[in-house]
């Protein structure tokens, strides 16, 4: 009967301590303006405000490691104890992490530089071009390859694909219609000189994934953390700061 006790004991405190654990874990972003981005030392963008209001309730230290985004999310698949945003659920992913969200919804088209004797209908067509530009890692380089994509240009970021773009180095690249004009404007190229395509993509819902280790309970809070901001107009306002 004691070592029943014990074994009980033993679990219970398991349980609060893996808890506790999740609750003050390492949160992760990577830059994808105006979602996420650093200035003057500081990470702000919508997604952090959005989840800054969602530690305002989880009682959650509000500090963030902002990391190359194939870094951050090998990191969160692979370590105990942290959270990645903003993440894009894909079918490959979809086991390796919990999911809170959605944080954000866009729509991914393919842009190209503007004057360029392209005419693209289909995804088909963007799979005879030369070379597509995209960012190792994240969703759109491996959602093409799964299409079977052969012309892909790999980039270190987004940023890196528009400056290849306007170059002439790839012939088009994919990004949501939201990020467009802030990694234009940040990668120094008149937005002006790129034009969208009729191709699009997919829509893109991304989320806030946590380690897989996180208790299920945990996951839930944050889930209705995140629901509450939205119920409350918090989120529609500080989307509305954002997002012109």
């Amino acid at each position: 009967m004691r070592h029943f006790i014990l074994m009980i004991s033993f679990f219970v405190t398991l349980f609060f301590v893996n808890i506790a654990q999740a609750e003050t874990c390492t949160f992760l972003t990577h830059f994808i303006k105006p979602f996420t981005f650093q200035e003057e030392g500081n990470i702000k963008g919508l997604a952090v405000d959005i989840v800054k209001e969602m530690m305002d309730i989880m009682e959650h230290p509000k500090q963030f490691t902002m990391l190359p985004f194939k870094r951050a999310l090998l990191t969160v698949q692979s370590s105990d104890n942290h959270a990645l945003f903003i993440v894009a659920r894909r079918p490959e992913r979809e086991e390796t992490v919990k999911w809170v969200g959605p944080l954000v919804s866009s729509s991914v088209y393919f842009y190209k530089k503007k004057g360029t004797n392209l005419d693209l209908k289909t995804l088909s067509d963007i799979k005879e071009l030369w070379r597509v530009g995209v960012g190792r890692g994240n969703a759109d380089h491996t959602y093409l390859e799964a299409q079977g994509f052969t012309n892909l240009q790999k980039t270190n970021n987004q940023v890196q694909s528009l400056q290849m773009l306007q170059l002439g180095r790839v012939d088009v690249t994919p990004m949501s219609e939201l990020v467009m004009p802030e990694m234009a404007k940040h990668a120094g190229i008149d937005l002006d000189s790129i034009e969208r395509t009729a191709v699009k993509l997919y829509d893109s819902i991304l989320f806030l994934a946590f380690s897989i280790d996180t208790p299920d309970d945990v996951v839930d809070g944050w889930q209705r953390a995140l629901d509450t901001v939205k119920i409350s107009g918090k989120y529609q306002d500080i989307y509305d700061r954002y997002i012109q």
